[in-house]
């Protein structure tokens, strides 16, 4: 299907254009009259024959009976012409190519059978070295093509245009097949410059630049995909690919970015009304968030950053960081008492350190406090040496230390009423 799309694309750029063979409605046999004429009347009734055919296989049949009848003909170049586009519309790019092959040697610029090469070649499924040729030739001759002496001053700007696309498009995707993904990278960006319609050159695009493995790049590649996947207008993927390329990008986008599915939405909303990126567009990696999360904490509550950032290196370095900590008297820290035991004096408390309810830490009192600590208590402690760590639940054992802010103040003693003087006897 996705071949068919693009050949009848091609086709109908050219017809819109008037820069297929003839323009329509006129008979080329009598517009050429002078130069070219049929060897009699049978051959004029085929050509005409062939001109009024719609269906296209009848066409490709009117066009073989020519051929064999009349191989030596004054309308070589119109025959492969009408060869051309009657496979273009029968669905038979690769001999759509060919016929264009064969316009090529009569015309070496002619401006149709480029285009029909470089807008078919990289859906051909083929890139060997002479089909990748192909394509860069074709490609360089639209880039450098003339205005035909029959086309209006409109008709050669819109074509003009779109063989820009497809010049580009054609060049990236030879770079592409040759590995050379940095080249690639910047053909494809001047055909999305063309024409912001071209979702599958955002496909290949974001394949291009993922395969260059530069963290630099990687908003494009994650934008390009993003476009790929969600742009619905004209010239989108089919919506099966779509969904591919969506499930596809929620992957990368995690993996890159973290799990954020508003952010992920509004990645593809931008990139549905824009083809390419601005300059300045970046999505963050989780390690640049995580920084600048760790960096706020550390302005808001340097005790806590303190314990989250002990807990991400136990995560990440494992044994190794454990081994470091390990026996050593840590710095000031801050947590929740969970439970206190006994209650009447505790010497064990259970902590938690980064939320209200999960214990984290379990800390062992040289001496037993001299009174009861309340479940939610804040404490601030110092000096605690750890001695044992699991990391699934995660838990750190202490011992020792010592609490410096937020022990229950002792209970006010009651003084005794004052006695009042006895009354002074009278003399």
């Amino acid at each position: 299907m996705k071949r068919r799309i693009v050949c009848l694309l091609g086709l109908a750029y050219l017809l819109a254009l008037g820069l297929t063979t003839w323009s329509l409605g006129s008979n080329p046999l009598q517009a050429q009259a002078k130069e070219k004429k049929p060897k009699d009347r049978e051959e004029y009734d085929l050509f005409n024959s062939v001109l009024k055919e719609t269906d296209p296989t009848k066409k490709i049949g009117l066009l073989d009976q020519w051929k064999q009848k009349y191989a030596e003909t004054d309308y070589q170049e119109e025959r492969w012409k009408f060869y051309m586009q009657a496979y273009q519309q029968a669905n038979q790019p690769a001999k759509a190519i060919e016929a264009a092959k064969e316009v090529l040697k009569i015309v070496p610029k002619d401006f149709s059978a480029n285009f029909t090469i470089a807008s078919i070649t990289p859906f051909l499924g083929q890139a060997t070295p002479p089909v990748i040729a192909d394509a860069k030739a074709a490609a360089q001759g639209l880039l450098s093509a003339e205005k035909p002496p029959n086309a209006s001053d409109a008709d050669w700007s819109n074509a003009q245009k779109a063989a820009q696309f497809l010049a580009h498009q054609a060049l990236g995707w030879a770079a592409m097949a040759e590995k050379q993904n940095e080249a690639a990278e910047q053909e494809f960006v001047k055909a999305l410059q063309a024409n912001p319609m071209g979702a599958q050159v955002s496909f290949w695009l974001g394949t291009v630049v993922q395969a260059q493995r530069n963290a630099e790049k990687n908003t494009l590649a994650l934008y390009s995909f993003a476009r790929a996947a969600a742009y619905d207008g004209p010239g989108a993927l089919a919506p099966q690919g779509r969904q591919q390329v969506d499930a596809f990008l929620t992957k990368a986008y995690n993996n890159y970015h973290g799990s954020d599915a508003a952010g992920l939405a509004q990645l593809k909303n931008l990139a549905k009304a824009n083809a390419l990126p601005a300059p300045d567009f970046k999505i963050k990696t989780k390690e640049e968030i995580a920084a600048e999360q760790a960096e706020e904490l550390q302005k808001k509550d340097p005790l806590l950053a303190f314990f989250v950032t002990v807990k991400q290196r136990l995560n990440d370095e494992k044994d190794a960081f454990w081994q470091e900590m390990k026996g050593k008297g840590m710095p000031k820290m801050k947590g929740t008492v969970l439970s206190a035991t006994p209650a009447a004096r505790p010497k064990t408390l259970t902590l938690a350190m980064t939320g209200p309810t999960t214990a984290e830490v379990t800390l062992t009192l040289d001496e037993a406090l001299p009174r009861a600590l309340p479940e939610g208590t804040v404490i601030t402690f110092e000096g605690s040496e750890p001695t044992e760590y699991t990391p699934d639940p995660f838990m750190i054992n202490m011992k020792g230390g010592k609490i410096i802010d937020g022990l229950p103040q002792a209970p006010a003693v009651k003084k005794a009423p004052a006695k009042k003087a006895a009354p002074k006897k009278a003399p």
